[in-house]
């Protein structure tokens, strides 16, 4: 649990509040959004299934093609056992012998069947296995029908490949300070009409022994351009209308502040509208630094973005 050493300092600018839908008794001694983007909250299941679909789409690659292929292999094992229960003389071409050779050969004529390849070679015989053999066939279709959704869920699922500084700067700007950030488009794709809005959530008293979280819409330099193409640095000045004006590095971690940041533009590979997210925390705020130039020239005379360096600072 978070001790504060004395009161968060009060914003007195009457800045504007504004609601994220996190409600203003929640009391932040973490983070509320990771940094990547993702929020730290957890929501109660209502049932087993609630986001089976949402995590078989956003799980890794690795962990999405062991998963069909654990399917895929105990589908198979349960069929195999079945055909081995109504009797392995049921499929014609197997050659009867222990149990694990006759677990074999049903596996591989159960593969067969559950992806209508069907070399020819084993057939089943009788009522029971030709009807189980038809059932197969049946959840075959349905299983490669309801992957092939999901790889193109996986494939079409829009998101902007959007990289951050790792660090706020507290740098010189117009004569005072402001608090910066830089991102960059990491993909080959234009982002066209890239906004972004950063949003501070910070503890507040409001009354006797009273904290809540209160967020505020920060100015921004610049909060939308046309061409999201080059680097860009985003810059919040630290003046009389900035509702942390004055507001020192001890200041923003006794208030627990956090910096919430939402892109959001339209890729011009698909047209679609693509978003990131971001978040900082007080902790991550370097002061008197500046960033370093990441924009060189290529052999060819071109602007050439140094992208694995775009949180370097001095």
């Amino acid at each position: 649990m978070q001790i504060f050493s004395k009161t968060p300092r009060s914003i007195t600018n009457k800045a504007p509040e504004s609601e994220l839908g996190f409600g203003r008794t929640i009391t932040a001694t973490d983070r509320l959004m990771n940094p990547d983007g993702s929020f730290n909250v957890e929501r109660e299941r209502i049932t087993f299934w609630d986001n089976t679909y949402f995590d078989l789409v956003t799980m890794q690659w690795w962990r999405f093609v062991l998963f069909v292929l654990a399917a895929f292999v105990l589908m198979n094992s349960f069929f195999s056992l079945l055909y081995c229960m109504i009797g392995i003389e049921n499929l014609s071409g197997v050659t009867p012998g222990n149990f694990f050779q006759n677990f074999a050969q049903a596996y591989f004529f159960s593969s067969q069947t559950l992806t209508t390849v069907g070399y020819g070679h084993i057939s089943p015989q009788g009522m029971a296995a030709n009807t189980l053999a038809s059932f197969q066939s049946f959840l075959g279709l349905l299983s490669f029908a309801l992957i092939s959704g999901l790889l193109y869920g996986r494939f079409s699922r829009q998101r902007a490949k959007i990289i951050f500084s790792n660090n706020l700067l507290v740098a010189p700007y117009r004569g005072g300070k402001g608090l910066m950030f830089r991102m960059g488009n990491a993909r080959r794709s234009e982002i066209l009409d890239a906004e972004v809005q950063v949003v501070l959530a910070i503890n507040q008293i409001v009354k006797e022994n009273l904290v809540e979280r209160k967020f505020y819409n920060l100015n921004l330099e610049i909060n939308k351009v046309a061409f999201f193409s080059l680097s860009w640095t985003i810059v919040h000045g630290l003046d009389e209308k900035s509702p942390i004006y004055g507001f020192s590095g001890e200041d923003l971690l006794e208030a627990r502040a956090e910096f919430m940041v939402m892109v959001k533009g339209m890729d011009e590979a698909n047209h679609q509208t693509v978003n990131a997210r971001r978040s900082y925390t007080a902790e991550e705020i370097v002061w008197n630094a500046r960033f370093r130039p990441i924009i060189s020239r290529n052999r060819e005379g071109r602007p050439y973005i140094l992208t694995s360096r775009i949180g370097e600072y001095e």
